[in-house]
């Protein structure tokens, strides 16, 4: 296992790999959302420079100009109506008091801000005024209800507009002075600078902060007026460089903003927003995903299955290396066993010679004179010579293991050596009714064989065969050929083998008989083998066991009886 390619060094790089794909696929995401958001920047660079340069020259005119509204009056009248229909809003929402009427006021610029009943009588306002006859004479259209809207220009405040309300009876009047007026047309040309273009549908915003961050103008004009301050746009102020972010709302909602300050007279005078919906992006972001995990996808695959397959051929590989190890144990045990069989035989053979010699002498000569005895020392003589030569055969398969598997091949019939073994062990069988049922098949080819060799293999599986029957059986013998082996079954209707015992039945020593010595299917598997053949074991317990032996069929060959072919 150690000198083989472990599956686990494989998961272990498919695992590196896989991290270097996904690592990837990020990078990937983000050089694609730099990528969307540095295309943005170049696109709010330029606007940014065009807002720039419209508000530029707007304020510049502005302050050249002797003209009080520059030509804005209706602007600058629109800006106070919308300002005062808001007001009429608010103050039907909550009844405002003098500190949300001053807020209002510093919000929209204005100067004074007055709330009238129906019929002119002053409610409230910022600052606090009497009413006068000439401001009675000014809302006198709007108390008769002729108009529903007055504008007035004077010397003192050179801007007054007065609304009927909308939410309740009664009417407001707002008014600027000079320098508040000049505010407001700042505000309006810078408003008017950032909206003579058509916006893209991806921008979601554009707004003008002043050098306190309040807001000049928005493309969202309720926004106009409030303070949006925080380090970015502070630091954006002071380095005068293009700057963006990426904001993250509340609704999981993005937007990408670019800032830069703007200058006036060669001072700061504010800043510049944009800012982007990111939206376009997602397509081509949730695309790349895509990508990105049907790779990870079509290589975990692919891993798993290089895994398994390598895991697969591995085992296969290491039950091959097992099972040479196998052998070559067993070679080394058959070569030790060799060594003392061949001492064992040396020194226990001619003691049993002598003892089986001296035990028939006692039988023939020194019988018991009394009739009643002689039957009594037959039977323990005779006990005495059978397990002598059972110690003998023991000892002469402990020879057969010691040979070198060398075989003496040469053509011979498998069908006349069965027919020979057919006849040896018929009186044995008969002895303990067992049936011998012989099927031959006709035209068996000439084999290149050792004929002693096998016939003791196949002796052993037959043997096996009928002692595997205690009273009565049978024991069939079959042959069959094919076009690359023959096969001859032999099969039994004894006790069967257990499962648990299918694999041990091939090793030395292993015997569930009481007499076995454990050598027999050992022996006649090393022989099949010698031939370049293989014996298959079926079993079921109670039913009995059938043995099938594969002998490999020459190229050439001669069938018995027969002319010569091939098939």
């Amino acid at each position: 296992m150690k000198r083989s390619f472990s599956a686990i060094y494989l998961a272990i790089l498919s695992g590196i790999l896989l991290a270097i794909l996904i690592i990837n696929g990020i990078l990937e995401i983000n050089r694609t959302k730099n990528g969307f958001y540095l295309l943005l920047e170049r696109e709010a660079a330029l606007l940014l420079r065009h807002f720039e340069k419209n508000i530029q020259e707007g304020l510049s005119s502005l302050q050249q100009s002797q003209l009080p509204f520059l030509g804005m009056e209706e602007s600058v009248a629109e800006y106070l109506v919308e300002a005062a229909y808001g007001i009429d809003r608010m103050d039907q929402e909550r009844n405002l008091t003098l500190t949300d009427l001053r807020a209002t006021a510093d919000q929209y610029l204005l100067t004074s801000v007055e709330i009238y009943d129906p019929k002119g009588n002053p409610l409230k306002g910022w600052p606090q005024q009497s009413a006068t006859s000439g401001k009675r004479l000014f809302l006198q259209e709007l108390i008769e209800k002729k108009r529903s809207v007055v504008i007035d220009q004077g010397e003192d405040r050179w801007f007054t507009i007065a609304i009927s309300r909308k939410m309740r009876p009664g009417i407001i009047a707002l008014h600027l002075d000079r320098e508040q007026g000049k505010k407001i047309l700042r505000q309006l040309v810078i408003q008017r600078a950032i909206s003579d273009i058509g916006l893209k549908e991806d921008i979601l915003y554009v707004a003008v902060q002043d050098p306190s961050f309040s807001i000049l103008a928005h493309t969202d004009p309720s926004l106009i007026g409030k303070k949006q301050e925080d380090s970015f746009l502070m630091s954006s102020l002071q380095r005068g460089q293009l700057g963006s972010r990426l904001l993250q709302h509340k609704k999981g909602e993005e937007t990408f903003e670019v800032a830069k300050s703007f200058s006036l007279g060669g001072k700061p005078a504010g800043v510049i927003r944009i800012g982007y919906s990111p939206k376009e992006i997602y397509p081509v972001l949730g695309q790349i995903k895509k990508n990105v995990a049907l790779s990870i996808l079509f290589f975990l695959i692919l891993g798993v299955s290089a895994i398994t397959l390598i895991w697969v051929n591995q085992n296969r590989h290491l039950r091959r290396m097992n099972e040479m190890e196998d052998r070559i144990q067993l070679a080394e045990r058959l070569s030790s066993l060799g060594h003392l069989a061949a001492g064992v035989a040396h020194e226990i053979r001619n003691p049993l010679n002598a003892i089986g010699m001296g035990l028939q002498r006692l039988k023939r000569e020194f019988s018991p004179h009394e009739e009643s005895k002689q039957d009594e020392y037959r039977s323990f003589t005779d006990l005495i010579l059978n397990e002598i030569r059972r110690v003998n055969r023991i000892i002469e398969q402990f020879l057969t293991l010691s040979r070198p598997s060398h075989l003496d091949l040469r053509s011979a019939s498998v069908q006349e050596l069965l027919k020979n073994l057919i006849i040896l062990f018929q009186e044995e069988a008969s002895s303990k009714n067992i049936a011998l049922q012989v099927e031959i098949g006709p035209g068996l080819p000439l084999m290149t064989i050792d004929p002693e060799r096998l016939k003791e293999a196949l002796m052993n599986i037959m043997k096996n065969g009928m002692e595997a029957m205690e009273k009565s059986g049978t024991l069939f013998v079959s042959t069959r050929s094919f076009k690359d082996r023959v096969e001859v079954v032999i099969s039994d209707s004894g006790s069967g083998i257990p499962p648990d015992q299918m694999e041990k039945i091939f090793n030395y020593y292993y015997t569930t008989k009481e007499k076995g010595s454990g050598l027999g299917l050992p022996i006649a598997h090393r022989i099949i083998e010698a031939h370049g053949g293989q014996i298959k074991i079926e079993s079921r317990v109670g039913v009995g066991t059938k043995v099938t032996v594969l002998l490999p069929r020459p190229k050439n060959y001669q069938v018995i009886g027969c002319e010569p072919s091939s098939d």
